[in-house]
């Protein structure tokens, strides 16, 4: 078995920000995890002499490679030792072609860039962001048998799926002074170091695990070794013995923090209940926003569209044609041109036939479903359909074109007569424009003051809680200022006493700071509140309840859930008929680390893996076992006897566990 991380960087391009090279640093990171092989895969450049100098004072494996940003997506490129000088003139092209965060080259250019990339290792994002295009990856053909997994949780699942590639598991490390030093790599079934036999096992899923013991559904968690299981880990000890210590260590596990949920000790009890109370609410609140008022969006950007002036223009046209007619007894030879008031065209072209020609288009062009549509269309016909909605497009187009450089025309000869005349001339106006966006602030008012009715838009149960949501007129800035997300330092009580007016009230909210992106969620008032069973409001200790819930819930979007010591404020009755089902579940979508001195959480979950800690003079020793097994083992084979172990942490030994249960037996007969 050898342990393999082909994905380190030891240098930047200058737009990914400096990286500062510690040789030292990178040797730490090989010595803690007693790497075999690694490979050296900068973005998009190779630094030849820092690769040799690496390689000089590593007495392990290394291997030359780049990171290629490849159709928005990022493809390691391992080369053999004999093929170091291709990779070098390789990466000077490419570094002249990617020059910023989000250049990236095409499948046609990489071949044209490597000619020999089928001699290669090609390992791409995979499961993990930015992750490969299906389409890119089937360009590749066969060149491509191994993908770059996120967690370990996708090496299981990818491993497991017939369809998927041979999954890999690298550490993304960036060899620098004082960095974290992370424990992912891959454990590779080969029995030497050679670039041929490494290349030949990652095309068989059977030569890969993320654990010395070859399960599967086990992963490296420490740095000496020490594996966890991708479901469900319970971590026990005595105090001060290294618990949370652990889950520190297992957090570096991850390649950034955004792939784990943390749910810290004492976070959603005590004096932190009632702030995340409330912060979960805002979070529903504002998700639920986004989602129920997004049909606003639209609706609300078309009528900011309409100007003020545009509502007045009929007013001005009136006022001005009465005087123009009071002044007729004014005219002179300007005024009496007959372009001095010529109106000029209303051209209107309607977007009906260029959806109907890209809709056609897009059938012809269907190259996938091609011989479906031919079974009931002839294809025939639909090109001449085309070419004959395509001849109306141009009449159209060619339409309107004459009709606005006349009004071009006429409008500068208008201009000219107007400036030279003793009277002002007619207003120009657009009836069809003034009546439909009328029409259009009449209905949008009508609507919004029908949508501010209270109401109960929706309601979930949470277990033994009750999400609902409901949906209410605003009555306070306070409450229009959380839901629009601003600041406090903008007042909006001027904008408030508008609020029966749609229109104006919008209007306002804008003319005040508040972005047009975001006006739609001032317009309707979204509550959310939780109620218990007895649709009461909650208890502070339900408060606590429903916060552990909740994030358990959200931990499902998480790669890795660690939990430390939930326990506190909760009840036997309320762990054993909630916390556990919900942790099992969730076990099977993530990985679950969780701290406890709870018998009820710590022994009737049942849990995949048993990992327990010991203080010795300072030094954290960990031991590992299945719920089942006799012993609890050190990765260097020092043991303890599960059962005791386990008896002392969770019912203070035997004598208190055979001792509590005479009281109850006392206390039953």
């Amino acid at each position: 078995m050898k342990r393999v991380d082909l994905h380190i960087h030891t240098d930047a391009m200058s737009y990914e920000g400096h990286l500062d090279f510690s040789l030292d640093a990178l040797q730490n990171y090989v010595e803690k995890n007693d790497l075999d092989i690694i490979a050296i895969t900068n973005h998009n450049h190779f630094k030849k002499s820092q690769f040799e100098e690496i390689k000089s004072n590593l007495n392990i494996t290394v291997f030359a490679g780049v990171e290629v940003d490849i159709d928005s997506s990022h493809l390691l490129v391992i080369v053999p030792d004999d093929r170091i000088s291709e990779l070098e003139s390789a990466c000077s092209t490419l570094e002249s072609k990617i020059l910023c965060q989000n250049d990236s080259i095409t499948f046609e250019e990489f071949e044209t860039i490597f000619p020999n990339y089928k001699d290669y290792i090609l390992i791409p994002h995979y499961k993990k962001d930015p992750s490969i295009k299906p389409t890119t990856l089937e360009k590749f053909g066969n060149s491509i048998t191994s993908g770059e997994v996120q967690s370990s949780k996708k090496f299981e699942s990818t491993k497991k799926d017939v369809n998927a590639l041979v999954p890999v598991y690298f550490s993304d490390y960036r060899a620098e002074e004082n960095n974290d030093i992370p424990f992912r790599y891959t454990y590779f079934e080969i029995d030497d170091c050679d670039f041929n036999v490494l290349k030949n096992s990652l095309r068989d899923k059977t030569k890969v695990y993320l654990s010395y013991s070859k399960k599967d559904d086990e992963f490296t968690i420490l740095p000496n070794g020490t594996s966890g299981s991708t479901k469900l880990n319970v971590i026990l000890g005595k105090r001060s013995s290294g618990k949370t210590y652990t889950l520190e260590q297992i957090k570096k596990t991850m390649q950034d923090g955004k792939s784990v949920k943390y749910i810290e000790q004492f976070s959603l009890t005590g004096s932190s209940e009632k702030d995340k109370y409330e912060s979960l609410i805002i979070a529903d609140q504002q998700t639920f926003i986004n989602d129920y008022l997004e049909p606003l969006r639209n609706i609300t950007t078309d009528i900011l569209s309409i100007s003020k002036e545009e509502t007045n223009k009929l007013d001005t046209y009136l006022t001005s044609l009465k005087t123009y007619a009071e002044n007729q007894s004014l005219q002179d030879e300007y005024s009496k041109a007959k372009l001095f008031n010529e109106v000029e065209f209303e051209t209107i072209v309607s977007q009906k036939l260029s959806k109907s020609i890209e809709a056609l288009i897009n059938l012809l062009d269907d190259e996938e479903n091609k011989e479906i549509i031919e079974k009931y269309i002839d294809f025939s016909k639909l090109r001449l359909l085309l070419m004959e909605l395509i001849n109306k497009r141009k009449v159209e187009l060619l339409d309107k074109e004459l009709k606005d450089k006349t009004d071009s025309i006429v409008s500068s000869i208008k201009s000219i007569l107007n400036s030279k005349s003793a009277i002002n001339g007619i207003s120009p106006i657009s009836f069809n424009q003034v009546c439909k966006e009328n029409e259009m602030i009449k209905k949008f008012n009508n609507l919004i003051t029908n949508l501010k009715n209270e109401q109960e838009i929706e309601r979930k149960d949470l277990h033994r809680f009750n999400v609902v949501i409901k949906k209410t007129p605003f009555v306070n800035v306070r409450d229009l200022k959380k839901s629009l997300g601003i600041s406090s330092t903008i007042s909006l009580t001027e904008a408030l006493s508008l609020y029966d007016n749609p229109y104006n009230y919008v209007k306002k909210l804008v003319d005040l700071g508040v972005p047009e992106s975001s006006v739609y969620k001032g317009i309707i008032n979204i509550k959310v509140s939780i109620l218990n069973e007895n649709n009461a409001e909650l208890s502070g200790g339900e408060r606590a309840e429903y916060n552990l819930i909740r994030e358990l819930k959200n931990a499902q979007y998480y790669d890795l859930v660690l939990i430390d010591e939930p326990e506190a404020s909760f009840d036997n009755l309320f762990i054993k008929q909630y916390i556990i089902d919900i942790l099992k579940d969730l076990s099977q979508k993530t990985t679950i680390f969780i701290t406890t001195h709870n018998n009820t959480l710590g022994v009737l979950m049942n849990p995949n893996k048993i990992i327990y800690t010991e203080n010795d003079d300072g030094n954290y020793r960990v031991y590992t076992g299945e719920i089942g097994s006799k012993k609890l083992l050190t990765v260097d084979g020092k043991e303890l006897e599960s059962y005791n172990t386990i008896l002392n942490v969770m019912e203070a030994g035997s004598d208190a566990y055979e001792e509590r249960r005479g009281i109850y037996d006392s206390i039953k007969n």
